[in-house]
This record gives C-alpha cells, structure tokens and sequence, in this order.
C-alpha cells in the first residue's frame, strides 16, 4: 500500500476509536429558528441611556400658508409663504414660461400687485398677492 492509503486508514481509524475510547467531539447544537442574532448583544446597551420625550421630526411650527393669493384673478389655497411665484401659478392651473430658471431671460415676468418681477426668482410673501400674468 502507498504511504498516503496508510495515513488516510490510520485517520479514520483514530477519529472512530475516540468517540469507543470516550474521547467524543462535544455535540453541536442544531437551531430551531433561522434567525442570526447579529445585533442580540446590544440589546441592553442603551439600557441606561435618558432619552427625554419624543419630539415631533416634522416642522415644529408649521408652513405659513397666505391665503389672499390670486392668478388672474383665481384664488389659490394653500400657497406657501416663501415659495416661488412659478409654483403657486401651478396650483392655479396657470401655466407660466419659464426657460432659464436664473432670472436671466426675462421670458417669467408676472405683474404683482402692479410691479413686474421675474417669477422663477421671487418667492411669496405674507401679505396680500395679487399675480397677473403678461
């Protein structure tokens, strides 16, 4: 026989006679649940932690909404202080032409409350609004 059969009975022979001889592998334990517990040693680890009460995460206090806004002459509800005058014309199905978005071309310009701006580039404000588009 070659050296390499001898060593592979001589292998075999010695991992048989250990469990005979009461040399036994300890026995695995088979789980019942397909979970992996990766993350089972951290349970605890905020245990002691003060959080204090939950805060709302959304806005604290709210949008300011101005509800006096008018396209042509068609309120717009719910339009947001701040926003610019291209998105409350879209609340009011007024579609307004807009090509550069920086101010530069000229072809957004609104009449608002008399005076003429540029509607990618103003936004909103607070009081009254009334936006006539040329």
């Amino acid at each position: 026989m070659s050296q390499s059969k001898l060593i592979f009975l001589f292998a075999v022979l010695v991992l048989c006679s250990t469990s005979v001889l009461g040399f036994s592998s300890p026995q695995l334990k088979i789980r019942q649940d397909t979970s992996l517990n990766i993350f089972g040693g951290l349970k605890g680890a905020f245990a002691n932690e003060e959080m204090g009460a939950k805060k709302n995460e959304g806005l604290s206090n709210g949008p300011n909404y101005n509800e006096n806004v008018t396209v042509n002459g068609k309120p717009v509800p719910g339009a947001v202080v701040g926003q610019k005058i291209t998105v409350v014309a879209g609340r009011a199905r007024v579609k307004i032409p807009v090509n550069c978005q920086k101010g530069d071309c000229g072809t957004c310009m609104v009449n608002v409350n008399g005076k003429k701006v540029k509607a990618c580039q103003t936004a909103l404000g607070a009081g009254k609004c009334a936006i006539k588009t040329l």
